[in-house]
């Protein structure tokens, strides 16, 4: 089914509020994908489209009808609508609305070389992005986001994902105790990551770990260092003291899954 929005309307407005408003994802259970790994990813992986929103009277590629045939609903916006629901200067030919999936730690499936990442208060959603893509490609098991962060679902983190939002399990956890009850249980090591902790990422426990990664400003919070079961440093050199938790997220990782 075709139908269109032709002004700012009511559901036009719950579409721009998907783009901007944590709240309203959380309220509508949904949010907006773009780009065409991150759409092709949404279809290889099973996720549930609720409508395909396209620009009225724009030509349509052989790929973005074969999108519109497989959506239970396709949305007609007018050109300057249409164009408010990207930051892209290029608008695309499609935007999906897209269902969110919230698993619990309940439903996290822990195998012999199962690791995951821990962010403590992440700040910026394109890191989130940039670690789910790191986590994809070198055999990362899960992302968690613990505490009061930026959130999976904004757009930022979707596009840095560059498709692996959709293949990578995203569990949003409360705190640090939910954390270590559920490790406890299943026999998960937990892994500081902290400049204070020992410069060898060789004393990573053998999987099943859980890689714990601190806020990029005010690092790990107390309880999450507490919880460890170890606590492990990136040996630096050179005049850098730090590195972008990104590129910490991958080195580490990295020594995880080579264990």
């Amino acid at each position: 089914m075709t139908r269109a929005i032709r002004s700012a309307d009511a559901e036009f407005q719950v579409l721009d509020a998907l783009r901007t408003n944590r709240q309203k994802r959380n309220r509508e259970n949904a949010f907006l994908v773009e780009g065409v790994r991150n759409i092709d990813a949404v279809f290889t992986h099973d996720w549930s489209v609720r409508s395909v929103l396209v620009s009225g009277g724009a030509k349509r590629s052989s790929w973005a009808e074969a999108i519109c045939a497989r959506a239970p609903d396709v949305v007609e916006l007018d050109a300057p609508l249409f164009a408010r629901l990207t930051a892209r200067e290029e608008a695309p030919e499609v935007v999906l609305v897209v269902q969110k999936r919230r698993p619990s730690l309940d439903e996290v499936v822990v195998h012999a070389g199962f690791v995951a990442t821990v962010l403590d208060r992440p700040t910026y959603p394109g890191n989130i992005g940039t670690i789910l893509r790191s986590t994809d490609a070198l055999g990362g098991s899960a992302v968690f986001t613990i505490g009061h962060g930026a959130d999976p679902y904004d757009p930022q983190s979707v596009r840095a994902s560059t498709g692996s939002f959709f293949a990578v399990p995203i569990v949003e956890i409360d705190n640090a105790d939910q954390l270590k009850s559920w490790a406890t249980e299943r026999g998960v090591h937990l892994v500081a990551t902290d400049e204070t902790g020992e410069p060898n990422l060789g004393a990573i426990p053998a999987p099943p770990v859980a890689l714990m990664l601190g806020n990029e400003t005010a690092g790990l919070s107390r309880a999450l260092r507490e919880a460890a079961d170890v606590t492990v440093a990136i040996a630096m050199s050179g005049s850098a003291s730090s590195l972008n938790v990104g590129a910490a997220h991958a080195i580490v990782l990295h020594a995880a899954t080579n264990h």
